[in-house]
């Protein structure tokens, strides 16, 4: 398979890294056509707050995409050593991770149900600004859309949440009746915050955001900050504007909002969520009508969701296995690599050679076990990735420093180019 992948995403890479990666939408189609200057014969992009990722065809089977990967991080402004903030997949790795993606098995919140609808818009805006999508590559994604989609339906992986966040999001749902959202204040930079912002923006896009940190310019660090109002949490401590909903999930060691905040606000109904550890929000005055869901509150129902999901997550990887193996399966009866099969014969008849060529040197009570050694040997490298099985052509194809050289073999020898 020619697929590949690079991206970076929260476990590996750094909010900084992701965000010279991040194209904005009014620029996105330029920039996604001058990748193909560089050497690319196409690219799907996917961009989400913690993940990136460029998903491209390969020339040929064989072919060494890494030059490409370096040449598009320079493109970036980013060093060569930014590679190793990433991850690089190819052929059927790069399959599994792709459809593992759509799943939402690499998702920071597993089973959350956004990712699947961002693959696709990806895929549909290479293909709208004029790209040419490789068949093999769209195959691949539709593959994948498939795929999560009976993960969905055949699993319990989407049926309870288990963030804490989510399930606060969930419980403001339900009181919204008797408690409107009007205007929120999410405080910190924390997955959850983020995860809070993502989750008005898409929701509730007519409800103003105030989003504070101590340090407000690295909110600019996160895409959604430019489509909201962002300002420092010193200011907000000490002139609190008009607000219904308080998100807040800090490393604060000691709470940020005690008792002489509240007092500072005017005597209104308020729902504020603490999500942090230890607890942001402190004493509240005796007559507050602040009403606060705190980490606890949440914790018990999150773990008892998460054992369920887990049963969930190893039935989507049964199926994501399954149905690999019967695309590959597919792709073997009706082959996709045309370039690795037109060659595929003479390889294996030179392998033959190269072995009956072997065994005349060899006493005949040991032919069988060559035999069956060789036909292990094959069948195991052909089908490891293509830096691995590489690797191996050429320790068997250069003889060592001190060996003498090959003089009765050379016909039979594999020379890799």
């Amino acid at each position: 398979m020619r697929i590949h992948v690079w991206g970076t995403d929260f476990r590996r890479g750094s909010a900084d890294v992701r965000r010279r990666l991040y194209l904005e939408p009014d620029k996105r189609a330029s920039a996604l056509k001058a990748l193909l200057e560089l050497g690319f014969t196409d690219v799907v992009y996917l961009a989400t707050c913690n993940r990136i990722e460029f998903y491209t065809t390969a020339r040929d089977p064989f072919c060494d995409t890494r030059p490409l990967w370096t040449a598009l991080l320079q493109h970036f402004g980013l060093g060569a050593d930014c590679f190793y903030e990433g991850y690089h997949l190819e052929g059927k790795a790069a399959l599994r991770h792709l459809m593992r993606v759509a799943s939402s098995l690499e998702s920071l919140v597993v089973g959350e149900p956004q990712i699947l609808g961002q693959l696709k818009d990806a895929l549909s805006f290479s293909k709208e600004i004029g790209i040419s999508v490789d068949s093999s590559l769209e195959r691949s994604f539709q593959l994948a859309f498939e795929t999560a989609k009976r993960v969905r339906t055949e699993t319990t992986i989407c049926e309870k949440p288990v963030s804490v966040a989510t399930l606060g999001l969930r419980y403001l749902q339900s009181h919204e009746g008797e408690l409107p959202l009007k205007h929120a204040v999410v405080v910190g930079r924390s997955p959850i915050s983020v995860l809070v912002v993502q989750w008005l923006l898409k929701n509730r896009p007519q409800c103003p955001i105030l989003w504070v940190n101590r340090n407000p310019e690295l909110l600019n660090q996160i895409p959604e900050a430019a489509r909201v109002e962002t300002g420092s949490l010193e200011a907000f401590l000490v002139a609190p504007p008009q607000f219904s909903h308080l998100f807040t999930a800090t490393s604060s060691p000691q709470p940020l909002f005690g008792e002489s905040f509240f007092r500072s606000l005017p005597r209104e109904r308020r729902l504020a969520f603490d999500f942090a550890e230890p607890a942001d929000i402190g004493t509240l005055p005796s007559d507050s009508e602040v009403r606060v869901i705190k980490l606890e509150d949440l914790k018990e129902e999150a773990l008892q969701n998460t054992k369920s999901r887990a049963t969930g997550v190893l039935q989507a990887e049964s199926i994501i296995e399954d149905a690999l193996k019967g695309y590959l399966l597919q792709q073997k009866e009706a082959p996709l690599l045309r370039e690795f099969n037109e060659v595929e014969p003479s390889f294996y008849s030179g392998l033959a050679e190269a072995l009956a060529a072997v065994q005349k040197e060899l006493p005949p009570d040991t032919h069988s076990k060559v035999k069956r050694w060789a036909e292990s040997l094959v069948k195991r490298n052909l089908h490891l990735s293509r830096e691995h099985l590489r690797l191996v052509l050429r320790k068997v194809s250069e003889p060592t420093a001190d060996a003498d050289p090959p003089t009765k073999y050379d016909g039979a020898r594999i020379r890799v180019m």
